[in-house]
């Protein structure tokens, strides 16, 4: 009994307060159409609804992008502190291998010392048997000299008619080929000239063609390119920011090491030096044992480097095992977001047809009821015409009252005249932005990997154009609304 009292009570309240005042665009409105603007501006809601569903996906992508990003560093850094502890062991194996190869030439100096004092003994020996065999070695190659000599002026004597032959033979040739090539010259010439005429007409043509079509494509892919550039652009630039300055790093360290290297070089080559000075002092019999030792030196050095290019390549090769393994580990992390996504993709596309489908239909029943709305209202119209002219024919009334009734009535068809305008506008409005996403969908989805025949999307005939959305305005004068066209 409480409860109804009170209830009573609002009641009462509810009477008392004053009503709302109603605007004056809603007040000539019948029901239905208050019904139909309550439908246009709950379409409006839900659309600004799916625009913040989709920001929103948006900013969780960009935020997954940063810790791709944050994780890819970490893992980098972690591959510093490797290259760092790979460094020091070298350098460790780089003294040991300096101490063996000092060790080494200690024991080479100890043992060349010996081998020159029994080439001396032995080079002596075959000093004397070097020089007969050298006489008699000169005396043998004067004789294939003159032979030689001989042989090449009985030949340069026969060869000379079979040239001037070839020669004759070689002129004739030329000057029929000459002859040949000029004439096809001529004709080919003649025929490319009529060519080049017929294509300069046709790609005139098709050049004012592909410039209408571009001009119509620019200002709908402008704005679009601007983001799109922006965002790689900062990107490519945090990534390129990145990489130089682990590029810079290590080139400090490999202009260091690059140092070292040459100091060690001119060491060398200083008791290199010194050790040819000392060669050079033997006697040329030693030329031999000379060479055989050089041949032993070298491949001295470049066994040393084979083993530290060994070490390398197994160390690289370990190096490309883990990266192996970890890209790995990558390619199935992204198979299965690849897979995720493509669902993604498949729910979104079917919800998508399905809403699409949900409002053709709408707006199908929408413009039939509109249609039997209007002819039973035109019905109507000319059915109280011809009463209201009978009326007035019996009545016999002033003209003043008769003028002041017939402007009344021009306001109230001025005013249902302006809501049907209102209502065609917001038609095209729909139309297009209906259109205009089509046109996005048509260019996004190819990009996601959804081929362009599995789209089957149909646009809506309209007498609107094709540029981008929010074209399509509203005259500023209250009679007409006006529809721009690109």
């Amino acid at each position: 009994m409480g409860k109804k009292g009170k209830k009573g009570k609002k009641g009462k309240d509810d009477k008392a307060e004053p009503e709302e005042e109603i605007p004056e665009e809603f007040r000539d409105l019948t029901i239905p159409q208050l019904r139909e603007k309550i439908e246009a501006f709950q379409y409006r809601l839900n659309k600004s609804a799916k625009e913040r569903n989709y920001m929103q996906l948006e900013k969780d992508m960009v935020n997954r992008f940063y810790q791709i990003t944050k994780d890819e560093v970490k893992q980098i850094e972690a591959e510093l502190l490797n290259k760092d502890r790979q460094m020091e062991m070298m350098e460790r194996d780089h003294r040991v291998h300096i101490k063996v190869h000092e060790q080494k030439v200690q024991n080479l100096e100890y043992g060349h010392r010996n081998d020159r004092r029994q080439v001396q003994q032995e080079g002596e020996m075959s000093i004397q048997q070097e020089c007969e065999s050298h006489g008699q070695h000169l005396v043998d190659m004067g004789k294939e000299k003159d032979q030689i000599k001989k042989d090449l002026k009985e030949r340069a004597l026969a060869n000379e008619d079979d040239v001037k032959m070839l020669r004759q033979g070689f002129s004739k040739n030329l000057l029929k080929l000459r002859e040949t090539f000029e004439a096809n010259h001529r004709a080919s010439e003649r025929q490319y000239e009529e060519q080049v005429e017929d294509l300069k007409v046709d790609l005139e043509l098709r050049r004012k063609v592909d410039i209408h079509e571009i001009e119509e494509r620019k200002n709908q892919h402008i704005n679009d390119l601007l983001m799109n550039h922006q965002e790689a652009f900062d990107q490519i630039k945090s990534y390129y920011n990145d990489i130089t300055h682990d590029n810079l790093s290590l080139i400090r360290s490999l202009k260091d090491e690059i140092a070292e290297m040459r100091a060690k070089e001119k060491a060398n080559q200083k008791k290199m030096h010194q050790l040819t000075i000392d060669n050079k002092q033997l006697t040329e019999p030693l030329a031999q044992k000379e060479k055989a030792r050089a041949e032993l030196q070298e491949q001295l050095k470049y066994c040393a480097k084979d083993k530290m290019a060994l070490k390398n390549l197994r160390a690289r090769r370990g190096q490309l095992e883990e990266k192996m393994k970890e890209a790995k580990q990558e390619y199935r992390g992204v198979e299965e977001k690849f897979l995720r996504t493509e669902k993604e993709r498949d729910d979104l596309y079917r919800r998508f047809q399905k809403g699409v489908r949900e409002i053709q239909r709408k707006a199908e029943f929408k413009n039939v009821v509109l249609d039997k709305k209007l002819e039973l209202l035109t019905g109507q119209f000319h059915e109280k015409q011809a009463q209201l002219s009978e009326v007035l024919q019996a009545a016999k009334l002033d003209p003043a009252v008769v003028a002041s009734v017939t402007k009344k009535l021009e306001q109230v068809l001025g005013s249902k005249n302006r809501l049907i305008k209102d209502l065609q506008y917001q038609v095209h409005q729909c139309t297009k932005a209906y259109n205009d996403t089509i046109r996005v969908y048509e260019s996004k989805l190819p990009v996601n990997g959804i081929p362009g025949e599995e789209i089957g999307f149909e646009p809506i005939q309209t007498a609107t154009s094709l540029m981008p959305a929010r074209l399509v305005t509203q005259a500023a004068s209250a009679t007409a609304p006006v529809h721009k066209k690109a």
